[in-house]
């Protein structure tokens, strides 16, 4: 008889033991019942034996026994992700509740967008770590630019991005630095010999590519189109990791429509250089969004040291 995902939940719920998805990673991780047993310092014995009752419980095999060691059936794969997802949920609680008891600084989980990174923390972790060395601070990337969606269901604290149109429930944005959309080049590059470029020192240059429909990829097709551009000159690699990016300007002579916030530390050390462009225009502020309720210290301590190293507004920011 089969066994529908109700029963499966409730079989997980009341008889699943945390053993079972540490056996499940490692197994996955090394292939080898033998291996397993000595990164977990458990008896080979053991691990098949915790493995039997974890595929008793399913009542399905989760993986295939061989001579080289063991591999995932279709079953132990779709299961791999919940088990890493619930031990590394009860790892970052461990931590925290450890930081609360000793009274540290306790942790602060933000997500960042590539803007977020170079226009916001770039500038300031240094800073913050050094001030504040007792609070932890766990940053992964915010995927597809200002989706929130993610963040929100990873817990995080902050998320570090554009003003959204619109705040999820008991979430706002607080403001932290001006952006514009502008071009970047390599130093060499003949943009920068132009006090001005004109329309037709910007058609010969090749511009790095951007998603359809994104802002950047707009502006130009819509600049070429009105003014006669004879061609459009596109990289054919689309990427969306800053150091790629700044990897093809340097090497390939590429200039890039992008928001300056991106590569603010490579403009600034005069790693890049920053084109005034008629393609120049200004974009919606970067900041953090966060729930002002949450009283936690850690994540207090940390939106107000992004306050107080905004970089547009000089006027005083209060946080409520």
């Amino acid at each position: 008889m089969s066994v529908n995902a109700s029963t499966l939940l409730n079989r997980f719920t009341l008889r699943a033991k945390f053993r079972h998805m540490h056996i499940l990673i490692g197994l996955a991780e090394f292939g080898s019942m033998r291996k397993a047993a000595i990164q977990l310092n458990m008896t080979q014995p053991a691990v098949s034996q915790t493995v039997a009752e974890l595929e008793r419980l399913m009542d399905v095999k989760l993986f295939l026994r061989h001579a080289r060691g063991v591999t995932l059936t279709t079953a132990g794969a779709e299961l791999l992700p919940a088990a890493q997802q619930v031990l590394s949920i009860l790892g970052d609680a461990a931590e925290r509740i450890a930081n609360e008891m000793e009274q540290k600084g306790g942790v602060v989980r933000i997500a960042a967008s590539p803007a977020g990174v170079g226009g916001v923390l770039q500038n300031m972790l240094s800073a913050f770590s050094r001030t504040h060395p007792d609070t932890q601070l766990h940053i992964v990337p915010l995927r597809d630019g200002n989706s929130i969606s993610d963040a929100l269901d990873n817990n995080c604290d902050l998320i570090l991005m554009r003003a959204p149109a619109a705040a999820p429930e008991g979430w706002s944005f607080v403001k932290l630095v001006d952006d514009i959309l502008t071009t970047v080049c390599a130093p060499s590059h003949p943009l920068t010999s132009c006090e001005s470029p004109s329309d037709r020192d910007l058609s010969e240059a090749t511009w790095m590519l951007h998603r359809v429909g994104s802002i950047a990829r707009s502006k130009l097709e819509s600049r070429a189109a009105l003014h006669d551009w004879p061609s459009l000159k596109l990289c054919q690699i689309d990427v969306h990791i800053p150091s790629l990016t700044r990897d093809l300007l340097m090497s390939c002579g590429y200039a890039a429509l992008l928001p300056r916030s991106v590569f603010l530390a490579d403009i600034q050390t005069g790693a890049l250089k920053e084109v005034s462009s008629p393609l120049t225009e200004p974009l919606a502020p970067l900041g953090f969004m966060w729930r002002p309720e949450n009283r936690r210290v850690g994540v207090r301590r940390f939106a107000k040291f992004l306050v107080d190293f905004r970089f547009a507004s000089e006027e005083p920011l209060v946080l409520s």
